[in-house]
């Protein structure tokens, strides 16, 4: 698994490629037609977003994300998944969490970004192509798609495992209206709108506008734990006279929170410092911070989009896009420390305020040519994309006076949770200012011939990332010297340079089955996550093999992929002790994933869907430095496997038409929380566990054609349904059985 090319080669011959490309398409360019419109999708001419009408419930047939040009997964060279909107709204999934694990090895999802995919963790996601840190809500996206592997490297940074893009709603020229009211367990309730339609033509410019908004409060199962979520959205699209969009949106979120206790403690010996193996699943819930915590999160974000088919073979979009982030956290350090014989929580010596800004902004620009050669005999895609982009991030944290303030650990007994003035963390125990410009190129070629049945891939992507890095000074909150310096302030700036080349093929068997093989590399920068102490480390490289069968039979209704991977991941930070007996920080480790995924829909009936998906994940440390204990063991909570079916049922006529009845039913394999820890914890597992999610809705039509017509539904749903105790991925104990009602009035 070792081969590969030459980087002066690949490129040399990307470039021939490119310039093949456009001379050809001048000399012997053969037209293609655009796919005719339907007046209920969005208004569109471009070859860049897909056409929703290939979604038919929770079936998907095209992608977005995993070529950057929309495609039919089944053409494409590796692996990619499509979790459309129907089945977000039916199985509740409110957050864009958990119910992420009906993907194959795609599991650990969180509120703020951060996922397990493949055997390794992922922290950003991204929203219509473009960064973002979580903060997402179903009532405006239209699917979510997952890219698998290094083949992500296509948008630039990457983690080995791939990406996430959330792709959000945009404006349809048919009216509509949607309104969801939604309350059940644990005090929730939770409010969505939807209204979309035509605005009117100004000067031959068609105005389509679409809103989007949310609000949900609710408890957790620990006491004084709670969320407060909001999002409103706005959509604004002008289609010209010439067939070209400009799409603007505008998004404002904001997510606060008193924080649910996320880890089952361990037992701990205060004196000792030392951990057992014993995990108190009695304490899961127990809150240990109480209700001084806050966790808020706000983020603007806008986006301008502009899409044209400038003739039968040339189409170009270009998108600008800007954000402001900004986060605070007090007192959410929930830890895992449980001292049996004093009875208390030994976890809160470390109480400080966090605030942490980010903002930036990036600039999109593709440019495809779509034409034939040969003849006809061969059809090309041709895309150049350019990518700029800049983000800064301006991270405070304070802590008080040590010696003047004593912050009690927390007694189960009788629990104290008092803490100093919030004047009184002044100590600067931390100050970053941090940004980084990125400048990236990739050009990318597809060849199909054979009458479209043998399908080549070659790509070549070249980053640019400079970094700038001003660390304060860090000062001590505790002991004799209390106010001095601790780590002095350090400036650094420096420029990172990586080629992601991938090459892939796709052959059919027949129209409906087809093999694909692919092999990519990707990079992700160490020093996004450095630290003032940390020296100047190369970037992460990731090389990975994408290999299996990919079927779409009667019409897309029958539509699976399966097959298998392995991924090498090179230049993990870690410590290694040097030949003068010093630790240092190198970018030195390795880790290795190998696996097997199976992802499938089956339409089998109008009125009956079925989704089966099953991933086993072989991943391993190889070398991570002073740590050789973790050599050969899982990386920390990861799953060996997981699994799931779910199915939608609409009752056909009789007594019983207008019901529909969903089940979920999903699988999570053994994994490891503490799995690369030094202690007693390393070898304590988080069993596997098994959920159940169902529900029944009823839904009727009220008024006829030409008059008012509008559509009510009602639905009852149940998460967990037996109730299941379990751990979660992070070692936290898991959600509780939960009950759900909404009504939804659609016109």
């Amino acid at each position: 698994m070792s081969i590969w090319f030459p980087q002066y080669k690949i490129a040399r011959l990307a470039t021939l490629l490119g310039a093949t490309s456009a001379t050809l398409s001048a000399q012997t360019a053969q037209p293609t037609t655009a796919p005719p419109e339907t007046d209920d999708t969005p208004i569109r001419l471009s070859e860049f977003d897909v056409k929703t009408s290939s979604d038919k419930g929770y079936v998907a047939s095209e992608s977005v994300t995993g070529s950057r040009v929309a495609t039919k997964i089944i053409d494409l060279p590796f692996s990619v998944n499509v979790i459309t909107s129907e089945f977000l709204n039916d199985f509740d999934a409110f957050d864009i969490a958990s119910d992420m694990a009906y993907t194959s090895s795609l599991t650990g999802m969180d509120t703020q970004g951060n996922y397990n995919l493949r055997g390794y963790g992922a922290t950003f996601q991204l929203r219509n192509g473009f960064y973002r840190l979580g903060l997402v809500d179903r009532v405006n996206i239209d699917r979510i798609e997952i890219i698998k592997g290094p083949n992500a490297a296509i948008y630039g940074q990457t983690s080995p495992a791939g990406l996430v893009n959330i792709i959000t709603k945009r404006p349809k020229s048919t009216p509509s209206q949607h309104v969801t009211i939604t309350g059940g367990s644990d005090n929730l309730y939770r409010g969505e709108a939807n209204v979309t339609g035509l605005v009117g033509t100004v000067g031959g410019i068609e105005i389509t506008q679409s809103f989007s908004g949310s609000a949900m409060d609710r408890d957790y199962d620990s006491p004084y734990a709670h969320l407060k979520q909001r999002l409103l959205s706005e959509a604004i699209q002008a289609k010209f006279k010439d067939g070209s969009t400009l799409l603007a949106e505008v998004e404002w979120s904001k997510r606060k929170s008193v924080t649910d206790s996320s880890t089952v403690p361990f037992e701990y010996n205060t004196a000792a410092k030392t951990y057992s193996n014993v995990l108190r699943r009695d304490l899961g819930h127990f809150s240990q911070d109480g209700p001084n915590t806050e966790q808020n999160r706000e983020l603007t974000s806008l986006n301008l989009t502009y899409e044209r088919r400038i003739n039968n073979v040339w189409s170009t979009r270009l998108a600008v896009y800007g954000y402001a982030r900004h986060a605070f956290n007090f007192n959410t350090a929930v830890g895992d420390k449980f001292d049996p014989s004093t009875n208390k929580f030994a976890s809160r010596g470390n109480v400080l305020t966090d605030t942490l800004n980010e903002d930036g902004g990036a600039f999109q620009g593709d440019v495809l040519a779509h034409y034939r050669t040969n003849k006809g005999a061969l059809e090309h895609k041709t895309l150049l994309t350019f990518d700029l982009s800049q983000n800064w991030r301006y991270r405070v944290q304070k802590q008080p006076n040590g010696s003047q303030y004593t912050i009690n650990d927390v007694s189960l007994s009788n629990p104290d949770y008092s803490l100093p003035p919030t004047s009184a963390f002044a100590i600067v125990t931390r100050r970053d200012k941090t940004r980084w410009d990125t400048q990236g190129i990739f050009l990318r070629q597809q060849t199909a011939a054979l009458d479209g049945r043998l399908i080549g891939f070659l790509g070549i992507r070249y980053d640019r990332v400079a970094y700038n890095f001003n660390f304060g000074d860090q000062f001590n909150a505790s002991g004799k010297s209390v106010g001095t310096v601790k780590t002095p302030a350090r400036v650094d700036h420096y420029s990172d340079a990586a080629w992601s080349p991938n090459i892939g093929v796709n052959y059919k068997l027949t129209s409906a089955i087809a093999l694909y093989a692919s092999r990519s590399r990707s990079f992700y920068p160490n020093a996004q996550v450095a630290k003032i102490t940390d020296p100047r480390l190369p970037n992460e490289t990731s090389d990975g093999w994408d290999y299996g069968v990919k079927v779409s039979l009667l019409n897309d209704k029958l539509i699976f992929t399966t097959g298998g991977y392995n991924i090498d991941r090179k230049g993990v930070k870690t410590k290694v002790t040097n030949t003068a007996g010093i630790d240092e920080t190198v970018a030195g480790g390795n880790q290795n994933a190998k696996g097997f995924e199976f992802d499938g829909s089956y339409r089998l009936t109008d009125n009956l869907t079925i989704l089966a998906a099953y991933g086993w994940v072989n991943a391993r440390i190889v070398y991570d430095g002073n740590t050789f204990t973790s050599v050969g063991r899982h990386p920390q909570s990861v799953p060996v496997d997981n699994g799931s079916i779910a199915w939608k049922y609409n009752f056909p006529r009789g007594a019983l038409q207008g019901f529909a009845w969903h089940t979920g039913i999903k699988y999570i394999g053994v994994s490891y929380p503490n799995s690369t820890a030094t202690d007693a914890r390393r070898n304590v597992t988080a069993p596997a566990y098994t959920l159940v999610d169902t529900g029944l809705s009823y839904t009727w039509n009220q008024g006829s054609s030409g008059r008012l017509r509008l559509r009510h539904t009602v639905r009852v749903s149940c998460k967990n349904l037996f109730d299941r105790e379990y751990i979660t991925l992070p070692g936290g104990l898991g959600d509780n059985r939960a009950f759900f009602f909404a009504y939804s009035l659609d016109h």
